[in-house]
């Protein structure tokens, strides 16, 4: 896979839970099925923030060639994925999360393999 492709990816699935985190939280938070309050609400629009930048970077970074510096934020990158992949399986086995938490499990497992592909490249 390209360093584009992986880049509109993450760009577009970032951008996709992003929006959805900070415009309708509720909403968000009722698909993986804890019950709201207004710090976690908040919380989750917080989240939202993160997930934009890691959508602009991406899309800003789309077109870049793999140099040593963009290497290093797909290293950057890949490191927050296989925490947020560990953080994911976690919650989900122990029930924190329901069924819809697998899903971010499959997201964050997809784009640490995906970047990876693309740091070992050159």
């Amino acid at each position: 896979m390209s360093l584009k492709t992986v880049f509109l990816l993450s760009a577009v699935v970032s951008g996709f839970f992003a929006l959805v985190s900070l415009l309708i939280p509720v909403k968000m938070l009722s698909w993986y099925g804890p019950i709201y309050t207004d710090t976690l609400v908040m919380m989750t629009r917080y989240f939202g923030v993160g997930l934009l930048a890691i959508a602009f970077v991406s899309f800003f970074l789309k077109d870049a060639e793999l140099t040593k510096e963009v290497k290093s934020v797909v290293l950057a990158l890949i490191i927050s994925d296989v925490v947020g992949f560990v953080v994911s399986v976690w919650a989900t086995t122990t029930n924190i999360l329901n069924n819809f938490g697998w899903l971010n499990v499959i997201i964050y497992g997809f784009f640490t393999i995906a970047l990876y592909t693309v740091y070992k490249k050159k």
